[in-house]
């Protein structure tokens, strides 16, 4: 750049020189006398210089802003090169990081799978030796239908138990799946839109967080199973009562962390629809696995 305000400085130096010497030498002509040959051609060796020196300095100066092109153009070449480098090892890092995320999500519920049905498995010959040990309690019991009913309700809790476990463990597992949908849509927002996905990664991890406590509480609540007391028969009802109470309030708290994991995985959704959707649309994400109710007995 420096060359070229040069070059052009030269050449408006050298035309007012030109024009200075073509005015000093008119003026030492005498009006009425015409200019000697001499002076014709000192004139015209002057302007051929001047010519030639001003063609010169304009192929000078073509050179170099060819050769600035020549050299920006590279520059922005190596600069792109080294920006897609980078965004490709970016892109690399991120695809190793949502592989292991997957893989990790995919372990968790196997091993969770494992572990609730090791707990089902082991819980069967407790409550076939709590029924047993149920009918002989029941022997003080004179009524053969209130001996019938309290039966069919220890019957009735462990099976609920075991359906709302299985309930609870297929919305954790639709959870898990939108999680992973989640994070693979944050990725795409950052490696394709450059956007900055640090609000909904911490929502992820929380909501992964969340759906891990869910698990453990039902792995906890899969082993249990609940013995009926039986004092007399005329407190039947009551010792009835305070069983289903008991597994009516753990069943609540299993409950409860799934619908924690629940809020949480929708947070997380509302944070990735913040992220990528125009500030004039209302974020609506759709996370709805249904949590049912727990039912009376």
């Amino acid at each position: 750049m420096n060359r070229l305000i040069t070059y052009s400085v030269l050449v408006g130096v050298l035309s007012f020189s030109f024009l200075a010497l073509a005015e000093e030498d008119t003026n030492k002509l005498s009006p009425s006398v015409s200019p000697s040959p001499v002076l014709k051609v000192r004139a015209q060796e002057q302007t051929d210089q001047f010519r030639k020196e001003v063609k010169d300095v304009r192929t000078n100066l073509k050179s170099d802003t060819e050769a600035a092109r020549e050299r920006l153009k590279k520059e922005a070449e190596e600069l792109n090169d080294v920006a897609k480098a980078k965004r490709a090892e970016l892109d690399n890092a991120i695809k190793i990081k949502r592989e292991e995320f997957k893989d990790d999500m995919e372990k968790r519920r196997e091993e969770f799978q494992k572990n609730v049905e090791t707990k089902r498995e082991e819980l069967k010959n407790e409550i076939e030796a709590k029924r047993e040990k149920l009918k002989t309690r029941l022997e003080k019991i004179k009524d053969e239908r209130k001996k019938e009913t309290v039966e069919r309700i220890d019957q009735r809790i462990d099976a609920l138990n075991e359906k709302m476990m299985k309930h609870f463990s297929s919305v954790l597992e639709k959870l898990g799946e939108m999680l992973v949908r989640i994070s693979e849509r944050a990725d795409k927002a950052v490696t394709e839109r450059g956007l900055d996905a640090s609000a909904v990664r911490l929502a992820i991890t929380k909501a992964n967080t969340a759906i891990t406590s869910a698990q453990s509480a039902i792995e906890v609540q899969s082993g249990k199973t609940y013995t009926i007391k039986i004092t007399t028969e005329d407190v039947l009802r009551v010792d009835v009562g305070q069983t289903r109470k008991s597994f009516g309030d753990d069943l609540a708290k299993v409950r409860d962390t799934v619908k924690d994991a629940h809020s949480a995985v929708k947070d997380a959704a509302v944070a990735l629809a913040q992220l990528v959707v125009k500030p004039s649309v209302s974020p609506t994400p759709s996370v709805s696995p249904t949590i049912l109710p727990i039912p009376s007995e």
